[in-house]
């Protein structure tokens, strides 16, 4: 991704890719490696969007819609080969948050200039990334049957209660947003316009805040597992 400009916004893929992709997941089910086929599919599809609700949902329902159907023509373990798609899909979107936590950064740094909504917006779609991701697993499973339902739905559930890689990743890129945005303020403020170093501060508020909020869902999660 490139780190001095923002994705493009009108990335939303179009029917024909994701059928291309649907047709790569499909094959990849055939292939031993299928957890690193699948993650480097997902990396490709991700590649330079926003992760809007729409994207994703479009990019992880072809792809895990293609790899149950290779796993259903094939004949093959079901429940593995889903949940080694899975957890390639989960890897993709989580170095995708990390990739556009670190553009958002560094285009502040570069005083590229954002209204405080558009900061939060920004932010708050990186927070709200995995129940969005376990989300679209259970609409994909929604859409399926068979087998490819029962597994899905499975998954899902147990992502949504054990946590994703996604959420583990999504949770550090903010803390380093944070804490380097925290120490470029302080350590660099001669070498930065007023501008830069203005949005900077904000950048750091709105994303500790941010943070703050995704604890206090985590410990709220936390406690209803435990009760």
């Amino acid at each position: 991704m490139n780190s001095t400009s923002t994705p493009d916004e009108s990335s939303i893929p179009d029917n024909t890719q994701l059928a291309q992709w649907h047709d790569e997941a499909e094959a990849a089910a055939a292939t031993p490696d299928l957890h690193e086929r699948v993650r480097d599919l997902t990396a490709r599809a991700l590649r330079d969007r926003r992760l809007t609700l729409e994207e994703l949902r479009a990019i992880v329902g072809a792809i895990s819609s293609g790899v149950g159907s290779g796993l259903a023509a094939r004949g093959g373990e079901m429940k593995e080969g889903l949940k080694q798609a899975v957890s390639g899909l989960d890897e993709a979107v989580g170095s995708a948050a990390q990739n556009i936590s670190y553009t958002l950064r560094e285009a502040v740094s570069q005083g590229k200039a954002f209204k405080d909504e558009e900061l939060k917006s920004s932010l708050e779609q990186l927070r709200d990334l995995e129940a969005q991701f376990v989300d679209t697993l259970k609409q994909t499973a929604r859409q399926s049957g068979g087998k490819l339902k029962e597994e899905l739905e499975y998954l899902s559930d147990h992502l949504k209660h054990s946590g994703t890689r996604t959420g583990v990743q999504v949770r550090e890129a903010l803390q380093q947003m944070v804490s380097g945005l925290k120490s470029s303020g302080e350590a660099g403020r001669s070498g930065l316009s007023e501008s830069a170093s203005t949005a900077t501060e904000r950048l750091s508020k709105v994303a500790s805040g941010v943070l703050e909020a995704v604890s206090e869902s985590l410990k709220r999660q936390s406690d209803r597992l435990r009760s």
